[in-house]
């Protein structure tokens, strides 16, 4: 309806995304900077605000480039969800073994959003119109303004070095079994001054600049975290969660070319319903039992290494989570093959959101916890990486799926995602001394 409207091309409309998903890259990047200096909810405001704007925007626009513009500006509002809310802002408010369970929320939320979009708008576009869909996000975010507003204080909170004891554990990298030595503490305890409590109308709507925040000015800030990329675990998160999230937005691009056309012929309702209840069947299940796998894994293994927690227990969940996916993309590429039918390959499509969803999850509480007050930042980047990358193929998923079928399509991308993922074994078992050798050398500072 909006290629039919504007008189544009399939290659314009794949923009329309395309740019969409750039932005958010860049932007989640931009937020995890913005907000260790001015704060993660003067940024989730701001970004909420522009949501909200740019909706408006999208849904009154006459042209186009209009509407492109605004999808820019959509995606650059999309940031602080990204890179705070799954990572930073838990890594506040919860302890080390009750991370997994609500990674595995927002992750819930972040997919299963993906899949269930495509039903939503198809009744939406068709019943109302393309414009509805806009003005439906301005109602919905203009409720997460004032959800924002009055139920999301300021979590991050930088103690002062001064009188600060770090007590830890001081890894070795001779130590084979994960024994750790107690650190000494200071001799003398300084507690830190009380600050004036804030009234409450100033703590609902002050945006404030963050105290003895570590990076100094904005300009540091956005500079620090690249040196993450450094840091070989940041490096193998980036790669992981591009080939695995990339999958949910491969789908969205060539979900209507397959079914759509011979031997399926299915209506555009149809599309969006197959499309949509059978990855958000297997998202759902994958991001709620992985997260909750995690949690449980971690304590357990934290218990039989006589107490001390590693960030690698949280590796486990990517072994499930490979098996999901070498079944899920060859077993859906040689159903599509051999014309079978549409609830054969609904299943295929609901084990490989299974794989999608338990391995997002995994990933990011594991680097949730290696990078702790950094992980918005190391998070962010992987976020980039993986919207450039997706940007990219935007153009390139329709003609490659035409012109080499959908076994080797779907083959290829398959075998990419294990190459990949194979890398998580060498992480689990040299992790620890990964970690000590960027610990020494400050990549996280």
């Amino acid at each position: 309806m909006v290629a039919a409207q504007f008189d544009v091309g399939l290659k314009s409309m794949a923009l329309l995304n395309g740019t969409l998903v750039v932005a958010s890259g860049a932007s989640a990047y931009l937020c995890s900077c913005f907000a260790r200096v001015y704060g993660k909810r003067s940024v989730f405001i701001a970004t909420t605000i522009l949501l909200i704007a740019s909706c408006c925007w999208a849904a009154a626009s006459k042209s186009y480039h209009s509407l492109l513009v605004s999808r820019i500006f959509q995606g650059l509002g999309m940031g602080a969800f990204f890179a705070l809310a799954g990572t930073s802002s838990i890594n506040d408010l919860f302890f080390v073994h009750e991370r997994g369970m609500r990674v595995g929320l927002w992750n819930f939320g972040v997919i299963v959003s993906t899949n269930l979009t495509p039903v939503v708008s198809g009744y939406v576009i068709s019943n109302l119109s393309w414009r509805w869909s806009f003005w439906l996000e301005v109602i919905f975010f203009s409720i997460i303004l004032v959800c924002v507003l009055f139920l999301f204080p300021e979590t991050t909170f930088c103690r002062a070095d001064e009188g600060i004891v770090i007590a830890g554990i001081q890894h070795t990298p001779k130590d084979e079994k994960f024994a750790g030595e107690k650190m000494s503490t200071a001799s003398s305890l300084r507690a830190p001054s009380e600050e004036p409590r804030s009234s409450w109308w100033s703590s609902t709507f002050a945006l404030s600049h963050v105290k003895n925040n570590r990076d100094g000015s904005l300009l540091m800030g956005c500079v620090k975290p690249l040196y993450l990329l450094c840091h070989p675990i940041a490096i193998w998160g980036c790669l992981m969660w591009t080939v695995t999230f990339t999958w949910a937005i491969m789908f969205g691009a060539v979900v209507s070319q397959i079914f759509g056309a011979p031997p399926y012929n299915m209506s555009t309702v149809g599309v969006g319903n197959l499309s949509g209840i059978a990855p958000f069947i297997g998202s759902a299940i994958g991001t709620i039992v992985g997260g909750r796998m995690c949690d449980v894994f971690a304590k357990k293994m934290t218990k039989n290494n006589n107490g001390l927690y590693e960030p690698e227990f949280r590796l486990v969940v990517i072994f499930p989570s490979t098996i999901a996916m070498a079944i899920g993309a060859f077993g859906l590429g040689a159903a599509i093959e051999n014309e079978l039918s549409f609830v054969v390959c609904g299943v295929f499509m609901a084990i490989l959101n299974f794989a999608v969803g338990i391995g997002c999850t995994g990933i990011l509480t594991y680097t949730n916890d290696v990078f702790a007050e950094r992980a918005g930042n190391a998070f962010a980047l992987a976020v980039m990486v993986k919207s450039t990358f997706a940007f990219g193929l935007t153009f390139v998923f329709n003609d490659y799926y035409a012109r080499i079928g959908p076994l080797s399509f779907f083959s290829t991308f398959g075998a990419l995602s294990l190459g990949v993922m194979a890398t998580t074994v060498p992480v689990y078992i040299f992790g620890k001394r990964i970690r000590f050798w960027a610990d020494r050398g400050q990549l996280q500072n």
